[in-house]
Formats: C-alpha cells, sequence, structure tokens
C-alpha cells in the first residue's frame, strides 16, 4: 500500500541541542507529543502546510526546546503526557512569553478556562483539516 507523501514518518524529535531556529518568514511550531506517531503525523501535516516544526516528546523537553528554538509562534500539544502535563508545560511556556498561543489536543473532556489564555481545545478524534483549521484560527496565519 503507498501512503500520500504527507503521512511518511517525519523525521525523529529533535533533541534541545539540534534545534534549528525558525526562517523569519515561517511560523515556528513547537509540537508535543509523548506518542512518536502522532508526532510524526501532525509534524507532517504542519510541515506540508509551511510551519517550521520543532518537536518535544513531553512538557519538560518541550521548555527546553523553546530556550533553544529563539523563536516560538505557537505550541500544539497533548494534555496528558508523562513528566509534565500538556497545561503545566503551557504555564511554564508562558513565564517567557506570556502571548504565546497554544493548540491544546486531548481526548477527554476539559475545562476549557483552565487552559489558560491564547488557547483553544481541539477534541480526539478529529481529521488533518480540524488541526489546519485551529492552527490557522489561533496564529491568524495561513501558510498555503
Amino acid at each position: 500500500m503507498r501512503l500520500p507523501s504527507f503521512l511518511q514518518p517525519a523525521p525523529p524529535a529533535e533533541k534541545p541541542a539540534d534545534v534549528q531556529p525558525a526562517p523569519k518568514d515561517k511560523t515556528c511550531v513547537l509540537l508535543v507529543d509523548d506518542e512518536p506517531a502522532i508526532r510524526s503525523l501532525f509534524a507532517a501535516s504542519l510541515r506540508r502546510d509551511g510551519y517550521h516544526v520543532v518537536e518535544a516528546g513531553d512538557g519538560k523537553e518541550a521548555v527546553e526546546v523553546a530556550k533553544k528554538a529563539e523563536r516560538v509562534d505557537l505550541v500544539v500539544t497533548d494534555i496528558r503526557m508523562p513528566k509534565m502535563d500538556g497545561v503545566a508545560m503551557a504555564n511554564a511556556l508562558r513565564e517567557a512569553q506570556p502571548g504565546i498561543r497554544i493548540v491544546f489536543v486531548s481526548g477527554y473532556p476539559m475545562d476549557l478556562d483552565a487552559l489558560g489564555p491564547n488557547s483553544t481545545l481541539l477534541s480526539k478524534p478529529f481529521l488533518r483539516a480540524d488541526l489546519m483549521k485551529a492552527v490557522h484560527d489561533i496564529s491568524g496565519t495561513r501558510t498555503t
């Protein structure tokens, strides 16, 4: 079976020391998920639409990646992860960058007020188009 090119596995998550700064003309998305297959699929979708993507496998790693990335325009993150959950990670990122925009992804009911400012919730299951719409709506950018 041949899969469309955007479903090809993405490269593994960048280690904080290997993070490349985003080009000035691209929106930088910090993608955080502890499931490599899901992270790979989301990363491929975002890259296909022209976003610069940096990845992390958990909230703690995401905080380190954000420091190395120099600029993060928005975050797409799972909520339930080991080491540091998505809400705690978002709060840590907001300390350094108060206006950061965040798309939370969860298969569980959530209190939207607990997610904090400049955030939205994308409930699982969803389509690729739903992910891209959420990213576009919260960032106010369109890359294609």
